[in-house]
């Protein structure tokens, strides 16, 4: 059986779903992109996908669950620099060859799919379309970074909540996993949405609170329910061209 003919590998549909919205892939790219797994694991909760400094012989991707990239500061503290959702890629640096310079972590029961560098390099000379959504799935990535620096430095702690919360919200969106309602499964604690946004638990419990008065978001163990979207991203002027692919 070859590539051609062989059925298409669980889990495949997320990471097809996330190409495709970022390129138009022909037919036989699909049919390529479907195909490309070479093994697929289970990963528990805290469960390490990528580690820092290790140059990784397959492409990562996440095809359920909920990850973050993060970076260990000396003094032990934690900074999340990005959440990973399914179809997501973890680490581009097979793009440069280089090893990973963050470590990826399972923030909840996942399965993450590899593909095996030398048959992306076949996979990507034979359907050059799968090479451009890869590269403009990275350029939305750093497009998202840069979009936390802003938070970071310059959103107080009410519109840096709003706008992750928007952010995943739109992204998850993508992903098929919102529901009716504007409600999607969030399986991150207040202190690791602290690690992302540089606040403590106590401030992020009472930013969260906040909204809830204000009937923004609702918080309920790991559902989030944006009742106004438009009204909540007015409060922090979220625009999601930066997650998008500009023609």
């Amino acid at each position: 059986m070859n590539d051609r003919t062989a059925p298409a590998a669980p889990g495949a549909d997320a990471w097809l779903r996330r190409l495709s919205h970022v390129s138009v892939l022909s037919a036989a790219a699909q049919a390529t992109a479907q195909r490309a797994f070479s093994a697929i694991r289970r990963a528990p909760t805290r469960d390490h996908l990528v580690r820092d400094g290790i140059r990784e012989s397959a492409v990562k991707v996440l095809i359920a669950g909920f990850a973050c990239r993060y970076k260990y500061l000396p003094a032990g503290r934690r900074q999340i620099t990005a959440f990973i959702l399914p179809g997501d890629i973890c680490d581009f640096g097979f793009l440069s060859g280089s090893p990973a310079a963050q470590d990826v972590v399972a923030l909840a029961p996942s399965l993450v799919a590899s593909i095996e560098l030398d048959r992306l390099a076949v996979m990507v000379e034979e359907q050059p379309d799968i090479m451009t959504a890869i590269l403009r799935c990275a350029a939305i990535e750093q497009s998202a970074t840069q979009e936390l620096l802003v938070s970071l430095g310059a959103r107080n702690a009410l519109q840096r909540v709003a706008h992750l919360l928007c952010e995943l919200h739109f992204r998850m969106g993508l992903a098929g996993l919102v529901r009716s309602g504007d409600t999607f499964e969030l399986p991150l604690t207040q202190a690791e949405l602290g690690e992302a946004l540089g606040l403590s638990t106590v401030h992020v419990n009472r930013t969260v609170q906040s909204l809830r008065k204000m009937e923004l978001a609702v918080w309920r163990d790991r559902l989030i329910t944006l009742p106004d979207l438009p009204r909540l991203a007015a409060l922090c002027a979220f625009e999601p061209a930066y997650l998008k692919v500009q023609e």
